[in-house]
């Protein structure tokens, strides 16, 4: 039963990688091609590319970013069942965030995914709740809660500097420089996303692999991390414009200045947290946040209100999503299997 459910894992997991690229690259190529720093179809392969080197360099970086996160003990098909659950979760709220224009976090949904699957699962297992509850699911929480608001107060104090750079140079000049950092910024970005999707799916392939009985689950991790790679920048190359035109178009007017400090303030947060302090932080939330700050620090009022509170409700819901979630198909398959 164990090799039936490993293989459903990796059945639900291709899907659940190449959505993930479609939903995250947005967040380094709608605010470049908005400004008509890059066109839509180099922003698109230049991202891909990037993202794919991310989830390459994943595996060497080190897995030890995320080595405060201990899953708890279940038995080998419980385990299996709960990161079934949980990349299913993260799937089916990926699906309809995309298609609402959303710019979700997969690391918080996933996570969350992970919390309510093993609650469901204590429940058919020696592991207690309170032993789950002890595990550190606090500090995604707070990264949640904190990185936005850092964001977005970084990008607004960023557009003070930017501006008083520019002051008395010459408009063009302003507006090309801001494009070719805009343009760097769309490899760099990409590059911290890809590196977090592959700790991340590489992290819950690894728990899958182990549960199953593999023998030396880490020797598959180095072509996981290769087929991760293709399937992420396949999703990439697509472009993800529904929620790139939100960001781009519908939710702040930006000129290439304040764009540039926008993503300027993306790549650089996701790299501190990421490297610098190994925090599951979300590019989907930084890079909102970010736009928004840097557009709303002008003369005139140019953010849509009506869509930034539906950004803000989506964020809420992802972790109430994914513990439902994850623990619903979890009580569900274990109900039937166990």
């Amino acid at each position: 039963m164990e090799g039936v459910l490993l293989l459903c894992v990796a059945a639900v997991m291709v899907p659940t990688l190449f959505v993930a690229g479609l939903h995250d690259v947005p967040n380094s190529i709608a605010i470049p091609v908005r400004t008509r720093a890059l066109t839509a179809r180099v922003a698109a392969r230049l991202a891909a590319v990037f993202n794919a080197i991310g989830v390459l360099l994943a595996l060497p970086i080190g897995l030890h970013l995320f080595a405060w996160f201990d899953f708890p003990a279940f038995d080998a098909q419980l385990t299996l069942i709960v990161v079934f659950s949980a990349l299913a979760t993260v799937l089916g709220w990926n699906i309809v965030t995309y298609f609402r224009g959303m710019p979700t976090s997969t690391t918080h949904v996933l996570l969350a995914g992970l919390l309510g699957g093993a609650l469901a699962a204590a429940i058919f297992s020696d592991v207690g709740s309170a032993e789950i509850l002890a595990l550190p699911w606090l500090t995604p929480l707070m990264i949640l809660l904190v990185s936005p608001l850092v964001a977005f107060g970084t990008a607004y104090l960023m557009v003070f500097l930017a501006v008083r750079l520019a002051r008395g140079e010459d408009t063009e000049d302003v507006n090309r420089f801001s494009r070719v950092a805009q343009s760097l910024t769309v490899g760099l970005t990409s590059l911290g996303t890809g590196l977090q999707q592959g700790q991340r799916f590489l992290l819950v392939l690894l728990i899958a692999l182990g549960a199953a009985g593999v023998s030396d689950p880490s020797a598959w991790l180095p072509a996981a991390s290769v087929v991760m790679a293709l399937v992420i920048g396949a999703g990439c190359l697509n472009g993800g414009w529904r929620i790139g035109h939100v960001l781009g178009h519908r939710l702040v007017a930006i000129d290439p200045l304040r764009g540039m400090v926008s993503t300027t303030t993306t790549s650089g947060l996701l790299f501190i947290g990421s490297l610098l302090l190994s925090l599951p932080l979300s590019t989907s939330l930084t890079a909102a946040s970010a736009i928004i700050g840097s557009g709303s620090n002008q003369r005139f009022a140019t953010v849509n209100f009506r869509q930034f509170r539906r950004i803000v409700g989506y964020w809420a819901a992802t972790p109430v999503v994914g513990v439902l979630g994850g623990a619903a198909v979890t009580a569900l398959l274990a109900a039937v299997l166990v």
